[in-house]
């Protein structure tokens, strides 16, 4: 049933109603002799089955008209306030049933969020991992240098001390040959010494 054709069925029934109550106002304001205000209090009294006592047919007319009239309106007063509250049963059932779409469509929608997060987790950590790796790699690269620094230290040191041996090496050979240069010098000039004696 549509909000449109609800009002519609609203309207006629109250319209019914009322028009049941006009009507019997007049007949016990005629038959009775009441006021408006009585009859009209009466007529409501009895088709909402309240019914006080402080006003009583008085006649046998009256009195017949009155279970007449209860036995139609009552049934009909029901019956509208049972459409009405189905109306409205009905109206709070779609807004439950409403908010309850809203609600899984908001618990999917929590849950897809969810799912993201957690996808986004997972890759924060494999980056994690990578970077951890990466520097684990980079620290082994990093060790691997200083080895290589110390071993070229260690190295340097080496062809330094080499270069010092080598160094005094040489200055010991070219004291050797400044000996030997003299030595060559010695024996030329006894070799001269002993020509000149075998000619004399």
């Amino acid at each position: 049933m549509t909000s449109k054709q609800l009002k519609q069925d609203v309207a006629i029934l109250v319209v019914a109603v009322f028009s049941a109550l006009v009507l019997g106002t007049i007949l016990y304001s005629v038959a009775e002799g009441w006021s408006i205000i009585d009859s009209f209090y009466f007529v409501t009294m009895t088709a909402t089955t309240v019914g006080y006592g402080d006003l009583v047919p008085t006649t046998q007319l009256t009195k017949a008209l009155t279970v007449i009239y209860a036995l139609s309106i009552i049934p009909f007063v029901l019956y509208a306030f049972s459409f009405v509250a189905k109306a409205q049963m009905e109206r709070i059932y779609k807004k439950v049933h409403h908010l309850e779409r809203q609600q899984e469509k908001q618990e999917k929608e929590l849950d897809a969020a969810e799912r993201k997060l957690a996808r986004q987790r997972a890759k924060i950590k494999e980056q994690e991992e990578e970077l951890d790796a990466q520097q684990a790699g980079f620290r082994r690269q990093l060790k691997a240098i200083k080895n290589q620094e110390s071993d070229l230290e260690a190295y340097e040191k080496e062809l330094k001390a080499q270069k010092r041996q080598l160094d005094k090496e040489a200055k010991l050979n070219k004291i050797q040959a400044q000996e030997l240069m003299e030595h060559d010098q010695e024996l030329e000039a006894v070799e001269d010494v002993m020509e000149e004696a075998l000619k004399n």
